[in-house]
């Protein structure tokens, strides 16, 4: 795959410094269940996912009750925030599915975006897109009720494969999907089914949920 289409930031260099660039960068996989950065990690080293699944949480004060901030799936960058804050991040990522990726260490992005100063401009856009998904996620922990944070979810992975027609599809369990909006299996099952049933998603050939018509507003 050309790394270009799964991520444009690396279209801002032509071909040839392109190469250079990733020449010094190295391909990564990480095991399910294994946790790649943890809260008080300092990072020195940009990751573009390629393949997998992963999250972004924080330990919950009971055991086995994390919070969970979100997915990290196919076309998602691990790590910008230490090209301005070099401070912990301040969560941890753990791999949920075998992951593949591509990094490449910190300093050497920031010499090619220095010797590239547009490209710096796709570093604010993606910056802003971070941004953009924390607001909608803490506008979606606002809904008053299960299925319409159900909703902005499936709607939000929708949205996601549509801009990254290029990487692998995605598949969450329905334990998963109760996760990220505090539902348990079962009502989040119940719901899928009724969806189903009124023609409104189907599922791909992979076992992803793919929205067929608009969701309900109510369930």
């Amino acid at each position: 795959m050309d790394i270009s289409l799964l991520f444009p930031l690396f279209s801002q260099w032509p071909a040839e410094e392109r190469q250079a660039l990733l020449s010094q960068g190295r391909a990564v996989a990480f095991a399910a269940g294994s946790e790649i950065i943890s809260i008080q990690q300092t990072v020195h080293e940009v990751l573009f996912v390629t393949h997998g699944l992963m999250t972004a949480y924080t330990p919950g004060k009971r055991a086995g009750r994390p919070f969970c901030y979100g997915y990290i799936v196919p076309g998602d960058i691990i790590g910008l925030h230490a090209l301005f804050e070099p401070r912990p991040f301040g969560v941890a990522v753990q791999v949920l599915r075998d992951t593949r990726g591509f990094s490449l260490p910190l300093d050497v992005l920031v010499q090619a975006l220095d010797a590239k100063p547009q490209a710096w401009r796709s570093i604010a856009e993606l910056m802003t897109h971070a941004v953009h998904h924390l607001l909608n996620f803490v506008s979606m922990l606002s809904e008053p009720d299960g299925y319409s944070r159900l909703k902005r979810v499936l709607e939000a992975l929708e949205q996601h494969a549509q801009a990254h027609p290029a990487a692998p599809g995605l598949h969450l369990t329905q334990r998963e999907l109760g996760e990220r909006i505090g539902l348990s299996r079962e009502m989040v099952n119940r719901m899928l089914k009724a969806l189903r049933t009124g023609g409104y998603i189907q599922l791909n050939e992979e076992g992803g949920i793919v929205i067929a018509k608009p969701l309900p507003e109510r369930f």
